[in-house]
């Protein structure tokens, strides 16, 4: 199996030319290839394939997380994915590249040689979104109790859907949060039956904020796309910040969103293909 090892802010996949047949299995293949010490390491496996009928996609999109479990949307993959499909020839680089993915259809375009921005869809707030067995009204985020131990202000964790569940949580500096205690609480509450990314972030300050996250089925990773967007929107919706644009950095590397307040968020940030290669399950 011939597969491209694509990363993007420190987020990394293997991703993998399906358009001729999806690999068997893809989840315990994922689980293999992302394995650090026997596998190739990665967060996760990416799988294209031809759009269904109809579509007037460039390519389908799936993607599996390290675990094994099949994620919804990956932002930093997305991005990965679009400067695949330009320089494999199967885009134009000078042109809108979607890709139908199981949140739906997404665009993204090649701003230059490493720099790719990709849609991600309207913010969802609310919680059967997410979903989330928790009170709201789908304007404002929905609220989360937090762990015993944790503290933040506000003392909640904030829930938003960018495709797939995130609770955001704001902290007075991330990197003292215990990621492994508390991101896995939060990550498998009850009250979340699909459980959910979780990021801890500051600020924000000078149109900039700092973030960890603990992204489902994956745990602490260098970056999450959909969790930047998660992040930035909650922070622009609760008037944390002015709405329009923050700059996210994550331990990877920085990540743009930009959010009128209604329509679709975008992100921006780098995408790398370090390198290719053939796996050989025996």
């Amino acid at each position: 199996m011939r597969f491209v090892k694509v990363e993007g802010a420190g987020n990394d996949y293997v991703l993998v030319d399906g358009f001729d047949g999806i690999p068997d299995d893809p989840a315990a293949l994922s689980r293999a290839v992302s394995d650090r010490h026997r596998g190739i390491g990665s967060d996760g496996l990416i799988v294209l394939a031809a759009p269904g009928p109809g579509s007037l996609a460039h390519a389908r999109m799936r993607m599996w997380n390290a675990d094994g479990s099949e994620g919804r949307m990956c932002g930093n993959g997305l991005r990965c994915v679009v400067r695949w499909l330009v320089e494999s020839g199967r885009a134009s680089p000078d042109g809108v590249v979607r890709v139908d993915t199981a949140a739906g259809p997404r665009e993204g375009r090649v701003l230059d040689g490493e720099t790719v921005e990709v849609t991600m869809g309207v913010p969802d707030f609310r919680p059967e979104a997410l979903p989330a067995l928790l009170p709201g009204d789908g304007h404002d985020p929905c609220e989360h109790a937090l762990p015993d131990g944790l503290a933040a202000d506000p003392d909640v964790a904030f829930g938003v859907s960018i495709g797939n569940p995130h609770l955001v949580v704001r902290v007075s500096d991330p990197a003292r949060v215990d990621l492994g205690r508390f991101g896995a609480a939060l990550e498998r509450s009850p009250e979340l039956p699909e459980g959910a990314n979780v990021h801890f972030t500051s600020g924000p300050r000078d149109g900039r904020v700092t973030v960890r996250p603990w992204e489902r089925g994956s745990g602490a990773t260098q970056a999450c796309g959909t969790g930047a967007v998660a992040v930035a929107v909650v922070a622009m919706r609760l008037g944390w910040t002015p709405t329009g644009a923050l700059l996210v950095q994550m331990p990877g590397g920085a990540l743009g969103v930009r959010w009128d307040g209604r329509g679709p968020a975008w992100l921006a940030g780098p995408a790398r293909l370090p390198f290719r290669g053939e796996w050989s399950a025996s």
